[in-house]
């Protein structure tokens, strides 16, 4: 069982660090480092992958020194926020190239990219060149090379970014299953709904510093006991409006026959779907506005009232 794990790790760029203290461990399984644009997670899986070197701190990789151990940069296969192919190359050619930068063994080579050109589907635009990829195709083709040396950990840079949801879909099912194999899986996300299915926990940058971890599911408790409402679409036949504000809801419009109203809870939603029932409301569906993550996100952004970020989390001081 491979572990990637910081501790006390401090980082940044000439004057300006970006990263406070920060402490992770990741063991196999799929883990989302979430965060804002600028919160510090490229920042974090950089240290985090040997690229930078941490001011104060350290990381260990199945117990080994990232960065004084160089062997040990070889059980990490790495996923830049942006692909880097040569354009002019096929998507075979692009992987046999990271293949040799990788040094694997010249006899392997071949092997190497076949199995990651298989793992990942890359048969029908094999010999395609780069250049004519679309971006979901070219972040498979990434997450290929990251799999050419059959790493036990994967560390991967907003791989959803600009990609479309069947394309997302199908990257969400690919690192499901490489951590079901056993490998370590860790993921950086600020579009947010894939979090609630994929990960099996996950961890909040704000400003370099982790203000909160844990299973999604907690960390909507989190934020529940936080005093946020849920925010739920309701679409029903006859006068929904009308009838949402004699039950002392304040609907606002929406697209179509829909409407958006604040509930207290998950609890609230049985409520409000009874209430309309009983007034003779066709109900015909209520979803929440934003994935229950968007808010925890949002939450964590502007900073709970009270001045906290994450009721429960460690304080930045504390780290």
């Amino acid at each position: 069982m491979t572990t990637l794990a910081a501790t006390a790790l401090h980082a940044g760029y000439r004057d300006r660090e970006v990263l406070h203290g920060v402490d992770v461990a990741f063991d196999p399984g799929v883990h989302l480092v979430l965060g804002a644009n600028g919160a510090g997670k490229t920042t974090l899986f950089r240290t985090l992958t040997g690229v930078l070197a941490p001011s104060a701190g350290q990381v260990l990789v199945d117990g080994r020194d990232l960065h004084d151990d160089l062997g040990a940069k070889a059980l990490i296969g790495v996923g830049a926020h942006r692909a880097a192919l040569a354009p002019r190359l096929s998507v075979v050619d692009n992987l046999s190239y990271w293949s040799r930068v990788l040094a694997l063994a010249p006899g392997a080579q071949r092997a190497c990219v076949a199995r990651a050109v298989e793992l990942l589907d890359l048969g029908p635009i094999a010999t395609r060149r780069a250049s004519g990829l679309s971006r979901g195709q070219a972040q498979r083709v990434s997450l290929a090379r990251a799999l050419l040396a059959d790493p036990p950990v994967l560390v991967l840079d907003e791989p959803f970014a600009d990609v479309d949801p069947g394309v997302s879909s199908q990257l969400r099912e690919h690192l499901r299953r490489f951590a079901d194999e056993g490998r370590t899986v860790i993921v950086s996300a600020h579009e947010l709904a894939e979090v609630s299915t994929l990960g099996d926990d996950v961890t909040v940058i704000h400003d370099g510093r982790v203000v909160g971890h844990g299973a999604a599911d907690a960390l909507r408790a989190q934020l529940a006991g936080s005093h946020h409402r849920l925010r739920v679409r309701v679409r029903a036949r006859g006068d929904l409006a009308g009838a949402l504000t004699l039950l002392g809801y304040a609907p606002e419009a929406a697209r179509g026959d829909s409407v958006v109203v604040d509930v207290a809870d998950e609890d609230g939603v049985e409520v409000l779907v009874a209430g309309l029932v009983a007034a003779g409301i066709g109900v015909r569906e209520v979803a929440p506005v934003t994935n229950p993550l968007e808010e925890l996100y949002l939450h964590l952004q502007h900073g709970a009232p009270d001045g906290s970020l994450l009721r429960g989390a460690p304080s930045p001081d504390a780290r």
